[in-house]
This record gives structure tokens, sequence and C-alpha cells, in this order.
């Protein structure tokens, strides 16, 4: 299985030339997952080559319009081009009705949405389950109701049986894909599963947490422990006062790695950051006298959490 991570909007608030809004796409060979949807998520799905009838899932963090304003756009390119496959989104309250409203504009769909409404806690809450994967939240600390989520991936490593493959009449084509950890659909409409054809030696869990707007909070510090990556808000550098970053529901780079050290994560990513910062590398230098494995994002930027 290989997990990918790219980071299509990293500004804050407005977009500027540098910086599209907050958007996050996630790869794990069956899923195209979107976190978050900032406007002009079309135009940076084509750039990277992803066409929107791809994407699977789509998770909102919190309704405010740097976040959800690309939905729309996305919901009606989907309809124009004929997706029939069905899609799954998440958010707070507010994102039934969002949703609901804006496919009215778009007229009868050809595809269904299912819709899962949160109302996020401080204590982990399960959201979604499906095969080796798994998706929780809790509440961040914002100022309005923000999902702070956990994509949980189970991993399988393990020996390729060749024979097996042959025996089940798996086309070479697909062995790399199932080795992977993805399953596939035979030509013929048999589906074929990973541990159809590997020999699993163990199996573990890959974490990638992603806090949406936040400021310091002991859920987030919680749901993120021991995460492979953490994806915090990073809006303002460590000179801002602090008091005015977290009334305004955000983050210092400082906060943001006094989080990730206090979990016990492995990677923090910085993101979310105003456009008062020309150069994001500064934060991520600030944040590095906290914790060191950190990077700042930027847009288009892609890692690999996991091959």
């Amino acid at each position: 299985m290989l997990i990918k991570v790219t980071f299509l909007g990293t500004g804050a608030g407005t977009p500027s030339r540098d910086r599209y809004l907050p958007a996050i796409l996630v790869e794990d060979g069956q899923r195209k997952i979107l976190l978050d949807v900032g406007e002009g998520i079309q135009y940076r799905l084509l750039e990277i080559g992803v066409s929107p009838l791809k994407i699977t899932h789509v998770f909102i963090t919190h309704m405010h319009g740097d976040h959800i304003f690309g939905l729309p756009g996305l919901l009606a390119t989907m309809a124009m081009l004929g997706r029939e496959e069905d899609l799954v989104i998440s958010g707070p309250h507010g994102i039934v009705n969002f949703v609901k409203s804006n496919m009215e504009i778009v007229g009868d769909p050809p595809f269904h949405v299912q819709i899962y409404e949160i109302e996020p806690s401080e204590g982990i809450k399960d959201i979604i389950n499906e095969e080796n994967f798994n998706l929780q939240c809790v509440l961040a600390k914002h100022t309005v109701p923000d999902c702070a989520y956990s994509l949980n991936w189970r991993t399988y490593i393990g020996r390729f049986n060749p024979e097996r493959a042959r025996e089940l009449g798996v086309p070479v084509k697909y062995w790399k894909r199932l080795h992977m950890g993805e399953v596939v659909v035979l030509d013929d409409g048999r589906v074929i599963k990973p541990e159809d054809v590997v020999e699993v030696r163990s199996s573990g869990l890959v974490r990638l947490v992603y806090t949406g707007d936040t400021a310091p909070s002991d859920s987030v510090i919680n749901i993120a422990r021991d995460a492979q990556v953490l994806i915090h808000d990073s809006t303002f550098s460590a000179v801002e006062d602090h008091s005015m970053v977290w009334n305004q529901g955000h983050s210092r780079s400082i906060d943001a790695a006094e989080i990730a050290r206090k979990a016990g994560v492995n990677r923090l990513v910085l993101t979310h950051i105003s456009n008062r910062y020309s150069d994001p590398e500064l934060l991520a230098v600030e944040a590095s006298e906290v914790f060191t494995n950190v990077i700042a994002a930027r847009d288009l930027m892609s890692l690999v959490i996991f091959s």
C-alpha cells in the first residue's frame, strides 16, 4: 500500500498568488480523499492530473468559507462529467444542509452522496469504518465546531504468492497493486483482496492526523498520539502574541511543535499559513526549536507517508 499526501492549498483566509485555500489530497490506492475543499479545487486537481471523478471521500473540518467554498463547484463538475459512483462526505453540523442546498442548484445528480454529520467532542469518535481504513475525529479548538481527523490504515507486510495468483487467474498487471494492499476487480467481475495472494507476516497501523483550524488543544494531543504524521494549523509565527492567536482559534508555529512533541508523532507538517509570511520556512525553523522533524507545507508539495 502506498499512501501519498499532496497539499493542494496551504493558505489561510484568503488565497494568494503562491497559496490556494486549504485542501489536501490523500491517496491510498483504493481511495482519493480530500481534506477540506478550498476555492479552486478543480484547477488544483487538474494540475496534478487527478480527475474530480476519482475523488471518493471529502472530509470537511469546519464550516468556514475558506475550507468549504470549493465544494459546490466540485459537486457541479462531478455532475456535469456524469459521475455515477457514490461520494462520501463528512463534516460538522451544517454540512448536510450545505451539501443539499448546493445539490439543488446542480440539479438531480447521477450519483449518491453519503453524508456523515458529526457532533465532535473531546473524546475520540469513530466515524467511518471501511476495509483496512478507519476515520476518527475529536473536537479541535476553534471559533466554530471543528473536526480534527485521524485517518487510520491497517497495513500488511508479506510475501506475494505468484502461484496462488495464477491459480486464481489474476493477470500479472494486478500483482503489484495487490502486493501494495489494494483490492482489485478483475475483468470478469471477481474481487481479489491482498490477503488472497499475499502471505501476511505482520500488520500495523498507519495514522495521519489533520487538525483543520485550531488553537492548542489537549483533544488534538490525544488523537495524534504516536501518529506517523500530524498536519497542524500554523497560521502565525512565534513572534505573535499567543493570546491574540489562540482567541482567534489558531496556532503559532511553536504551538504546533509543542503539540507534536507531547503527542509523540513522527513528523509534523505546518499548514494554514498566513499570507503575511512570504516564506513558510520561517515557521518551520521556529518550530524546529521545539520539535525537530518538521516541515512547512507548500502548495503542490507531496509526501509519501507509507510505501
